[in-house]
């Protein structure tokens, strides 16, 4: 009796082990499957969100695989994602099938999670590239574009994993890090200046009623400007403008904006300066970019002979949640003549 009790355990524990194998085999893997629905880390976002108390709906959100994503100068990229697609209007996320740089047929299951996070940061959260960085040299942000994407957590970092999801629904998470700004704002407060090698200035003029410049004064070849002029025809501002994506700048510092402006004889309402704070707002179907801040000299502009007259404008209390700071030199509607905004340039006072 003894015998059979003990042949019949035996048998119960390798029916068990072996139902064991069969219910694992039976467990698909979506390593296995070179291009598997995406909708997989669609659910993988959704449950991350709501365990930060967000409830999403996805019905304006396209994910779809394409054969390749590449710039006219053949770059590739391995994923992309819209906020608003130029043909459908829809938020939507491609993944490249390429198996060249990008091979997302052969990543893991982490792997593709990495980059469809980051790809749900730019489509369906409005977030801009970061390549700030932590202290010890790894990026403070999913939405890094210095880093692999498919690596920027793998799979035996949970915590680090726990870190990058809280971030990219709240980049306030940030401030827990010791994050390298990448310089000491009380020696050296200058965060942004006028530089002339930067090509990404944008400008307004009114249907060519205003005259916008940047330089270097030739009896001063430390001073760059910004120079607006007109006749006298505007009928809108005129203004020359910068986006800063992401700015990297301590939480709850003082940031400023300052120029000297220098005129001969401004005639009309004059110039002023400019600047538009924005954040964002999630809501059920994504992000909306809201407008936090907008400081503005133009009530009260200045004219006539100037001479190294300095405008300031000052922001203070800075938060992490800012996406996009935007500083404007601006001449106002009638304004004729020419003004020089010298040394135009952000400060920021850490707190």
């Amino acid at each position: 009796m003894r015998y059979s009790f003990k042949l019949v355990l035996i048998l119960v524990v390798l029916l068990g082990f072996q139902a064991c194998n069969q219910s694992e085999d039976n467990v698909p893997e979506i390593t296995k499957e070179e291009f598997p629905d995406l909708k997989i880390f669609l659910d993988k976002f959704e449950v991350e969100a709501k365990l930060r108390g967000y409830n999403f709906d996805f019905s304006n959100l396209d994910i779809i695989y394409v054969d390749e994503i590449k710039n006219p100068d053949g770059s590739e990229y391995c994923g992309f994602g819209f906020i608003k697609h130029p043909v459908s209007g829809k938020r939507t996320i491609q993944i490249s099938k390429s198996p060249g740089l990008c091979d997302w047929a052969n990543k893991t299951d982490i792997e593709r999670e990495n980059l469809f996070f980051h790809l749900m940061g730019r489509a369906f959260l409005n977030l801009q590239p970061d390549n700030a960085l932590m202290c010890n040299g790894k990026p403070l942000s999913m939405m890094s574009i210095t880093f692999n994407n498919f690596n920027i957590y793998k799979e035996n970092e949970p915590e680090l994993r726990e870190y990058y999801i809280d971030e990219l629904f709240d980049r306030l998470a940030a401030n827990e890090q010791c994050i390298d700004f990448r310089q000491n704002f009380t020696q050296n407060p200058v965060f942004f200046k006028n530089d002339l090698s930067d090509p990404l200035w944008r400008f307004s003029n009114d249907n060519g009623r205003y005259q916008v410049s940047r330089g270097i004064h030739p009896n001063s070849f430390s001073t760059t400007f910004l120079g607006i002029s007109s006749t006298g025809t505007g009928q809108n501002t005129g203004y020359i403008y910068k986006e800063l994506e992401m700015p990297n700048i301590p939480e709850g510092a003082t940031v400023i904006l300052r120029t000297k402006v220098n005129a001969e004889n401004l005639q009309g309402p004059g110039v002023a300066i400019a600047m538009r704070v924005y954040d964002n707002k999630i809501g059920t179907s994504g992000a909306t970019t809201n407008e936090s801040h907008f400081l503005t000299t133009e009530p009260n502009p200045i004219n006539g002979k100037l001479e190294n007259r300095v405008l300031e404008l000052r922001l203070t209390n800075f938060t992490r949640k800012t996406i996009f700071i935007i500083p404007f030199a601006v001449m106002m509607p009638g304004t004729s003549g020419q003004a020089f905004f010298d040394d135009f340039e952000i400060l920021v006072e850490p707190r």
